[in-house]
């Protein structure tokens, strides 16, 4: 089972608010992202979304950075189990490749993702973050100020000034979480090589159990605006 259900949007902490009934909340503006269906799967690896693109344009403003290869990675590491599943070996073989080759960029990029002083379960590995949202606190209250801060932090949202959406947040006492999901480098390394190994002896089902690991190992912390954690 997947430890984690967050979307990645186009400034990496998108946010809708949603008015009505007297209820609002603000979540993240796509649905889960899913890996291929085997109707799906092509012989090819998924293409990085254009939404990842126009994150990585933003970091100045953003409040975590993402790492998008390891993001890709996860993706492609789901394709690879489904096609697994499928009977696929061809696809699986190729979607494996994608993912050891993103994971390994995401690897060299530790020193700007990593998240300081979060321990792994291998000494000298580093968790990187993929994935992030920002949601209100439970039991918020909308009032009629509250809800022209949130269209105003919705509006920088859609710059990409995520930054500064939680800023105003902030200053009008809305409390915000920031929830990331994170995933260990050195060790995602090592398991999608181990996968790419065993599918090529045809070991299918320890490939899969490889690939699996990758998942399992995934972690979701929840974190306030003020303490989000220093990276790289």
């Amino acid at each position: 089972m997947r430890k984690y259900n967050l979307a990645k949007s186009a400034t990496a902490l998108a946010m809708l608010a949603a008015v009505g009934a007297g209820a609002l909340q603000i979540a993240p503006a796509l649905a889960d992202s899913k890996a291929p269906t085997a109707v799906e799967q092509t012989a090819t690896t998924p293409a990085k979304d254009a939404v990842a693109t126009a994150t990585q344009s933003s970091e100045e403003n953003a409040i975590l950075k993402t790492a998008d290869d390891a993001y890709q990675a996860i993706r492609e590491v789901r394709a690879a189990r489904i096609a697994i599943f499928n009977g696929q070996p061809d696809q699986a073989t190729n979607f494996v490749n994608g993912a050891k080759k993103d994971f390994e960029a995401a690897q060299t990029a530790m020193s700007t993702y990593a998240i300081k002083d979060k321990k792994t379960p291998k000494e000298g590995d580093s968790y990187l973050p993929f994935d992030s949202s920002l949601s209100l606190a439970e039991g918020f209250v909308p009032t009629q100020d509250k809800q022209e801060t949130l269209l105003k932090a919705n509006e920088h949202l859609a710059k990409g000034e995520s930054k500064k959406a939680a800023e105003i947040l902030k200053l009008a006492n809305v409390d915000v979480t920031v929830t990331a999901a994170l995933v260990p480098a050195n060790a995602s390394v090592a398991h999608v090589t181990d996968a790419a190994k065993l599918i090529g002896e045809k070991k299918y089902y320890e490939a899969n159990l490889a690939l699996k690991a990758i998942e399992d190992s995934v972690v979701v912390e929840n974190y306030s605006v003020d303490a989000v954690p220093a990276q790289g």
